[in-house]
Order: C-alpha cells, then structure tokens, then sequence
C-alpha cells in the first residue's frame, strides 16, 4: 500500500535517522540499512509518557538502526487503534492480551507490564466494605456481582470463570457503584488508586478494598500489524534487549504507579483469588513466565 509524502506539520518522534516516505522499499538497500517506520496510535489512554511509550522508545534505540517513530494524525479510542492496527492506520501499539488482538496483529511476547494488570484490586462501596471483606475463596466470587467494560477482555474472562458481570461504560460504572447496582468493580492494581483519584467524583462512596484481590494470568503487550514481520522482528529484538539489560525494569520502577510494586514499597492484597484466563491463548503462552511479576 502507497503513503502519501509527509508534510512538515506531521507529528514526528525521531530516533536515530532521517524520515524517508518509502524507504524500506527502495532498492539496493539491505535489510540492516532500511528506515524502520513505526506508527503508534494517538489516544487519551496511553499518552506519550506512559511506561509503554517509553519501552517503545528504548527498545528501538537498542537496536542501533534508523527509524522513525510517530504518531497516528487522529485521536484515537483503543477500539479505534485496535481496527487501525488492521486496515493500516498504525502499525504498532500497546493493548491488554486478547485473542482479538491476536486475531489482527502479530503480538511480541513480553509482558510490558510484568503481568501486574493481571492483579484486579476492588473498588467497592463502603457499606458494603465489611460484608466484602468477609470473602474466602472462589466460590464466595460467585455469589457476587462485578463491574466492567462492554468491550473489556476482563469481562469475558470473569464470565468464563463463572462470576456474574454488569457492563456499562467506564464512567457510568463508577455511577453505578455508587447507586449499588454491583457488589465491586475490578481495575488492574497499577491504575486502580489512580482512577480512583480521577474520577472519584463520580463515586464518593467508593472505597479501595485492601483485604483481597482477583488474579488470572494477563498483561499488556506489543501488538503489530500483521503484514509488517520485519518491524515485528526488528521490536522484538530491541525489546529482547532491553529485558535482558534490566532497561525494561528501570523504566517500569521510575513508573509513578508500577515502581512502587515492583520495587516492595507498596504490597498487593494478603489474599489473592486465582481465576483460570481461558482466553490466554497461544500467542500470549510464548511469553516466559520469569518475565512475570511475583508477588514477594
């Protein structure tokens, strides 16, 4: 498929080289010499300075090669990076494993986030706070009700499990926890006390629950397009790089959110739920397991 010629008014984010429209196509330039293009996509999400960005960044410049990084010219919702990823629009991005994703584009198997999104800690309301902490094993999960997005792996993943789900969209869950229309709403124990902070306005009763949280086997991953194998192959070998070196861990202990876990100043839940992923399919299986966080 054609580009058009940039202009200068694109957004560019250079690493190690020149822009040149076209340049791994030209001839007579071996595979080690060509321009490697990356498209990431603009969302609200996942800005700039997240920790996933910033993995993007070291791994290519680990690679000791040209190439150019940028972002997509329109804002885009992870539902709409997810279907740009598959017409062409970007052709890398960061999302949560999910055989969609695996379906439409070619995922590099490390864990960007250690696994920790993994961990779903509660935000529950407070009068409910001494009847859910009361909890003992699996079977008392199923007796509950669970907050979740319409189009979120986790709610898929729950469900298989056996746990009864409400979906709503992600402000109107925090409305809805606060009206008692589910028992807890589950978020990964690295955006958790964070979102909590950003739209606890919404839900002033919401409290976090600190006695247990849930845990299946996920993480946020590398996802590129699935007719691109030479970026695919180029970003799993700086990514590669930087796991082995210890970058990868720096970057993630520097993480205003994730530092503080990895690095033991902050403890998940004395009792974790083990939950089976049944969605965790091949592609994520490659990922090694001493890549996952453990909880100390």
């Amino acid at each position: 498929m054609g580009r058009k010629p940039r202009s200068a008014s694109e957004h560019l984010l250079l690493r190690r080289g020149l822009v040149f429209g076209g340049a791994a196509t030209l001839t007579g330039i071996s595979a080690a010499e060509q321009v490697l293009e990356f498209v990431y996509p603009r969302t609200h999400e996942r800005p700039t300075d997240s920790y996933a960005f910033k993995m993007l960044n070291a791994a290519l410049a680990a690679l000791g090669r040209q190439y150019t990084l940028r972002l997509s010219a329109m804002q885009l919702s992870s539902m709409r990076a997810l279907l740009a990823l598959e017409t062409g629009g970007v052709n890398v991005m960061d999302t949560g494993a999910s055989p969609k994703v695996a379906e439409g584009g070619l995922i590099l198997p490390f864990p960007l986030d250690l696994g920790l999104s993994g961990y779903r800690v509660m935000l529950v309301h407070r009068d409910r706070l001494d009847r859910l902490r009361s909890l003992h094993s699996t079977e008392d999960l199923r007796k509950l009700s669970f907050g979740q997005g319409p189009d979120w792996v986790d709610t898929s993943i729950l469900r298989a499990a056996g746990l009864k789900v409400q979906e709503a969209e992600f402000l109107s869950l925090f409305r809805m926890l606060e009206v008692g229309r589910f028992d807890a709403f589950p978020l990964g124990v690295d955006e958790a006390s964070h979102l909590l902070k950003l739209f606890g306005h919404l839900a002033p009763s919401a409290v976090l629950l600190e006695d247990w949280c849930i845990h299946y086997r996920f993480a946020r991953v590398f996802a590129v397009q699935m007719h691109q194998p030479v970026l695919a192959e180029a970003l799993t070998a700086g990514l590669s790089a930087i796991f082995s070196d210890g970058s990868a861990r720096s970057i993630l202990s520097r993480d205003a959110h994730i530092g503080p876990l990895i690095e033991g100043q902050r403890r998940l839940p004395p009792k974790i739920f083990e939950l089976d992923n049944r969605l965790w399919t091949a592609p994520f299986q490659a990922i090694p397991d001493r890549l996952f966080f453990r909880p100390r």
